[in-house]
């Protein structure tokens, strides 16, 4: 019997969802052993094969990066004009057909193992290294060859081996392009349509192997490349290594990766890259093993780069391996990209160089703290480029980090003057910082950098730290089933974040029988029921808050924030909450596209004298008046009202500028960010 947890990892879902589906019917377990529910492994497999057929939609209406089914070519992982790109997507189609695809041509479905995998691969890689070396050379290739295709491809079924036959032309087309990992965009497109493992695997666009090794050679560092020992330690199948400039010798190149047919993909490219069909030579650089497993006493490297795994999977007796060996292992959420940094500074040598493809999220979101700290510690910033979302249907923006390991303990992070890339802008960080290891925030100018100390400093200012209750929105767990798009006499408005406009909200259509016990998560109704209160959109990057007296429900897209500040009246707190300096600063301070409540804590809230505040709350108190009157009034009038709302704003707006200080340059500035932007305005 399997538990929830062991079932939940399986389907590649977290418990709480798992929890939610028991609640909601959509999970059936056997019983319970103790406290805990219980599932047999026949009741898994069939749930499996009903989510892969589409039977059931839960899992696919998901965006769970962990399963996916269905064909996909990730084709930026080479250039667009390859001429290997068309006989790829030839191979992937041929493959591919769905059982009732395969029943319309009277075949049966082929089923795409890693023995067929492999015979594929190497057909592939047979047809390459005819354009590649001499035909009387092709044959010391062979022990290469046959190590990538194992077993034997006697094995296959008839169906296989026909739909080989009918490729064979196809497999001799194949041309050797330098530089093209053309084996691993195989590989990765057929493992897709087998199945994604949980390995935390992104596979690398071309365009940014070659930024982030154009950054890296750039560096006088490594005019010297020929004298340099280089491991990409989650090579996967080598495009890093392949992609290294010309000089750089093969006896430098080496390789970690825990899939063995990747492994071996990488040993065969290098060799056609390099003429050297050393297959013993090859087994010492590109190595099936576990980079985390590494020892510095045996190797160290001057160069460590790539991507890493992101969001890898580990068992139980990993995780305590992790969390003995490794400074970032001891957090509770730990993420595989922290643990190849720590490595990465383990094992590189003094004044050698990191540069790793790693999230966005590694500069600004605490759990990964840990790995931030040993950054500052152990290194200092050399380049940072912002490359946003770069990686096939995956929305997570990313980042080169390239850093060099300090031999002297009292140099800072940022000595060097690091460059800072983001899209067409590139600077350099010329003046001093404070670095706090609780983020990373480079992505502004040194005038920035200055504003947003100007803003934090601002004497007398106040946080809502310590001084607020906070809440989330209410969890229902089955929307569907929960919400109504008609009134009824059972029934009450709930807010989502879309309703939600600065200063005031949209009544929606939408209303919920609340029934807190039928919620998955529920804040204290004591908060839901404030007789003032604050609601602010949860996502989309940007600081919105409505002023509610109501007692208005809300669902998580829209939270809960209520001020309490001696002297500081709650809607000049919402004034501030909603000016251009609060945004500004946030936008840059904090990069996030959600609103968390250590963001909001932070905000500097200035001191305003009773006059102003009472001058605030009257344009406030207008601008609802207006937005609650606009549906009552002649549509010739509405541009008027909106006209109002947009100059009470931009008043409040210049009252907020002198209260926290401003320079007319620095006002300017900050206008320039937010310039031409949807303001979210109620009407």
């Amino acid at each position: 019997m399997l538990t929830l947890t062991e079932l939940c990892t399986a389907l590649s879902i977290s418990t709480a969802t798992g929890r939610n589906w028991i609640k909601l019917g959509k999970l059936k377990p056997e019983g319970k052993k103790g406290r805990s529910y219980v599932f047999s492994e026949s009741y898994l497999k069939a749930l499996k094969d009903d989510l892969n057929s589409g039977k059931i939609q839960s899992l696919k209406s998901r965006r769970n990066k962990s399963f996916v089914s269905g064909n996909l070519l990730y084709s930026d992982y080479i250039t667009e004009g390859s001429p290997n790109l068309p006989l790829i997507e030839t191979i992937i189609n041929a493959v591919s057909a769905t059982e009732d695809e395969a029943d319309a041509a009277f075949v049966l479905p082929l089923i795409l193992d890693d023995n067929l995998i492999r015979c594929i691969l190497k057909r592939c890689a047979a047809g390459i290294l005819k354009k590649r070396v001499p035909a009387d050379e092709i044959y010391k290739y062979d022990p290469l060859l046959s190590d990538l295709r194992g077993a034997s491809c006697d094995e296959l079924s008839p169906e296989a081996s026909g739909k080989l036959s009918e490729l064979s032309d196809t497999f001799l087309s194949f041309s050797y392009v330098s530089g093209e990992d053309t084996l691993g965009l195989i590989y990765i497109s057929l493992r897709h349509l087998q199945s994604r493992k949980s390995t935390g695997a992104y596979y690398t666009p071309g365009a940014i192997v070659q930024r982030l090794l154009g950054h890296l050679f750039e560096a006088s560092f490594l005019t010297d490349g020929q004298n340099k020992k280089i491991l990409d330690p989650g090579c996967g199948s080598g495009n890093f290594l392949l992609c290294l400039p010309p000089g750089v010798p093969a006896g430098n190149l080496y390789g970690y990766d825990i899939d063995e047919i990747s492994v071996q993909i990488a040993r065969l490219t290098l060799a056609f890259k390099y003429r050297l069909p050393d297959i013993t030579f090859w087994k010492k650089h590109i190595v099936k093993s576990d980079f985390l497993h590494a020892d510095r006493s045996t190797q160290s490297f001057d160069v460590i780069l790539g991507n890493p795994p992101w969001g890898a999977s580990f068992s139980l007796e990993e995780k305590n391996f992790i969390s003995e060996k490794f400074i970032c292992g001891r957090e509770k959420s730990v993420d595989s990209f922290d643990l190849f940094i720590e490595q990465g500074l383990n094992l590189l040598e003094e004044g050698g160089m990191l540069s790793y493809v790693l999230p966005e999220s590694v500069l600004l979101v605490k759990s990964h703290t840990p790995a931030r700290k040993e950054l500052v510690e152990r290194s200092s910033l050399s380049h940072l480029e912002y490359l946003g979302d770069v990686f096939n249907h995956v929305q997570c923006p990313s980042i080169i980090l390239q850093v060099e390991k300090k031999s002297d303990a009292e140099v800072g992070f940022l000595s060097s003057n690091p460059t800072i890339y983001d899209n067409e802008i590139t600077y350099n960080i010329m003046t001093e910082r404070e670095i706090s290891t609780y983020s990373f925030n480079f992505l502004m100018p040194d005038e920035e950098y200055a504003l947003l100390q100007s803003i934090s400093t601002l004497p007398g200012a106040r946080t809502l730290q310590g001084n607020a209750e906070f809440a989330l929105g209410i969890v229902t767990g089955a929307n569907k089933e929960m919400l109504q798009s008609r009134k009824s006499p059972k029934n009450e408005i709930i807010l989502k974040g879309t309703d939600i406009f600065k200063y005031a909200f949209h009544v929606p259509k939408c209303y919920i029988n609340f029934v807190p016990e039928k919620c998955q998560q529920v804040a204290p109704i004591e908060l839901y029921r404030a007789p003032q209160k604050l609601l602010y959109r949860f996502i989309g990057g940007r600081l919105v808050f409505a002023y509610d007296d109501n007692k208005t429900l809300s669902l998580n897209s829209c939270n809960i924030v209520i001020p309490n500040i001696d002297g500081l009246d709650i809607k000049y707190i919402l004034a501030v909450l909603n000016s251009s300096v609060a945004d500004y600063f946030f936008r840059k301070k904090f990069r996030s596209v959600k609103v968390l409540r250590s963001h909001i804590e932070q905000i500097p809230i200035p001191y305003a004298d009773d006059n102003i505040q009472r001058d605030i709350v009257s344009k406030i108190d207008r601008i609802i008046r207006l937005n609650n009157q606009y549906s009552e009034v002649k549509v010739s009038e509405r541009i008027s009202c909106s006209n109002e709302i947009k100059k009470l704003h931009s008043d409040i707006d210049n009252i907020c500028f002198k209260l926290y200080n401003l320079s007319n340059k620095n006002i300017h500035l900050i206008k320039q960010t937010i310039s031409d932007e949807n303001l979210f305005l109620p009407i």
